[in-house]
C-alpha cells in the first residue's frame, strides 16, 4: 500500500505505514465527544478511523479572532502531520493518495488495537515471571482477569487517556458482540497461510525472482502466482493458497473481455482495469490480485471504455430515431392515400445510457470497506 502512495520522503528513515501508526497512537481520541454532538454530547470510545473524523483534537485547539476556541478533528491532524514528512512524486494525484492513506489508517488502527491487547497481556504475564510471547497468547487464548492487572500495563500512548484505556479494556472484557466477532475473525484468519513470501514485500520478492531468472523480466501476474504457490506438491500437482486459481481465472476472463480472445493475460502487460473488473474493485479494501492497481490509470481506462460505449449508444439511438421517423412517415402516407397501414417493424435495440462516475465516486467505490471489514477485529 505504501508504494501506491507514490511518495518522496523528506529525509526521514521510517516507512510511511510506520509513521501513520505512530500518528494514530499519538492522536488517539480515547473517550471523546463528537464535534457534531457539542460539549454536552455523550462520550464515545474511539475504535475506528471514523472516530478520528468525529473527534476534536484538543491539543491543537486555536482561538479565532472573535475569541472562539476551535479544534480540528484528530483525522485532520493525522493527515496534515503525515504530509509534513512526505510529499508526492511528480504526476501523482493527491486525491488518490489521500484515499490510499485513509485506507492505510483504517487498517493500521485495527492492527494497532489488536496488537496492543496482545502485547499488554504478554507484559502482564512477564511481570508475573511467566514468559508468554504473542503466539502463545493467541494459541492459549490468555486473558487478564482483573481490572488492576490491565491498569498495571497501560501502554505509554494511553497514559494521558486513562479513561479511554479503561473503556477499551471494558470493551475487550465485557462486550459480548466483540467476543463473538473476535472468535469468528480468528477462525476466518485460519492457520494455513496465504503466500510463500514470508516477511518479504512483493516488490522485493519480484526483484529477487527476476534476478534468479538472469535479469529477464517476468510478467507480474506470473510473479504473483509464484508467490501464492505452495512448496509441497499434492499428488504430483501444484497447489496454490486460498483462492489464487479462482482470482487468476477471473483476471484472465476480464483481460480477454477487454483485449480479445486471442490475447494472452499471463504474458502481456499487467492490466489495472482487468484487475478491477475481475475482483469487482476493492470491496474489502484491496484488489483480489497484486493490490497495486493504480486508481488514476484505471480511471483513465474506464473513461476510454465510457467513450466507446457512449459512441455505440449514440449510433444506436440515432438509428432508432431515424427508424421511428420512417415508420411515422409511412403511416401518414398510407392514411392520406386511404391505404392499409404498413406493417410495424421493431426499431433497433438501443443499449442503456452509459454512466461515468466522477473521480471522487470512483475512488470511493474502489476504496470502500464492507460492513465486515470495517469492524475492529482485535
Amino acid at each position: 500500500m505504501c508504494s501506491s502512495l507514490g511518495l518522496l520522503t523528506t529525509g526521514i528513515g521510517r516507512k510511511p505505514s510506520g509513521i501513520v501508526t505512530v500518528l494514530l497512537k499519538k492522536y488517539w481520541p480515547g473517550l471523546y465527544r463528537a464535534v457534531s454532538d457539542g460539549p454536552d454530547g455523550p462520550k464515545k470510545l474511539a475504535l475506528k478511523w471514523d472516530d478520528y473524523h468525529a473527534a476534536p483534537c484538543g491539543v491543537m485547539t486555536t482561538t479565532t479572532e472573535d475569541g472562539r476556541r476551535v479544534a480540528p478533528t484528530c483525522a485532520q491532524v493525522v493527515l496534515r502531520t503525515f504530509w509534513e514528512f512526505y510529499k508526492l512524486s511528480s504526476g501523482m494525484d493527491h486525491q488518490e493518495a489521500t484515499a490510499v492513506l485513509e485506507k492505510m489508517a483504517k487498517k493500521n488502527l485495527r492492527d494497532a488495537l489488536y496488537h496492543v491487547r496482545k502485547l499488554a497481556i504478554t507484559h502482564y504475564f512477564a511481570e508475573k515471571g511467566k514468559r508468554k510471547n504473542k503466539d502463545r497468547v493467541i494459541a492459549e487464548n490468555l486473558i487478564i482477569e482483573d481490572d488492576a492487572g490491565w491498569q498495571s500495563i497501560c501502554p505509554t500512548w494511553c497514559v494521558n487517556k486513562k479513561d479511554g484505556w479503561c473503556a477499551l479494556v471494558r470493551y475487550w472484557t465485557d462486550d459480548e458482540e466483540f467476543k463473538a466477532r473476535s472468535i469468528q475473525n480468528k477462525a476466518n484468519r485460519g492457520s494455513g497461510g496465504t503466500h510463500n513470501q514470508g516477511n518479504k514485500p512483493f516488490p522485493l520478492y519480484e526483484k529477487d525472482m527476476v534476478a534468479a531468472n538472469g535479469g529477464q523480466e517476468i510478467p507480474r501476474i506470473q510473479v504473483w502466482q509464484a508467490a501464492h504457490k505452495k512448496k509441497e506438491l499434492v499428488e504430483g500437482k501444484v497447489v496454490y493458497y486460498g483462492k489464487t486459481e479462482e482470482s487468476v481465472d477471473s483476471y484472465k476472463k476480464a483481460f480477454k473481455s477487454l483485449h480479445g480472445e486471442d490475447s494472452d493475460p499471463l504474458s502481456e502487460p499487467f492490466d489495472e482495469m482487468a484487475v478491477m473488473i475481475s475482483g469487482h474493485g476493492k470491496p474489502h479494501g484491496r484488489t483480489s490480485i497484486l493490490n497495486e492497481a493504480r486508481m488514476t490509470e484505471a480511471y483513465e481506462q474506464l473513461q476510454e471504455e465510457f467513450q466507446h460505449k457512449m459512441h455505440e449508444y449514440e449510433v444506436a439511438n440515432s438509428a432508432s430515431r431515424e427508424h421511428m421517423q420512417e415508420q411515422t412517415k409511412a403511416l401518414f402516407a398510407a392514411l392520406t392515400a386511404g391505404a392499409p397501414p404498413p406493417q410495424y417493424v421493431e426499431p433497433p435495440v438501443v443499449p442503456q445510457l452509459p454512466k461515468m462516475p466522477t473521480k471522487a465516486e470512483f475512488l470511493a467505490q474502489f476504496h470502500c470497506g464492507t460492513p465486515v471489514s470495517a469492524l475492529p477485529y482485535y
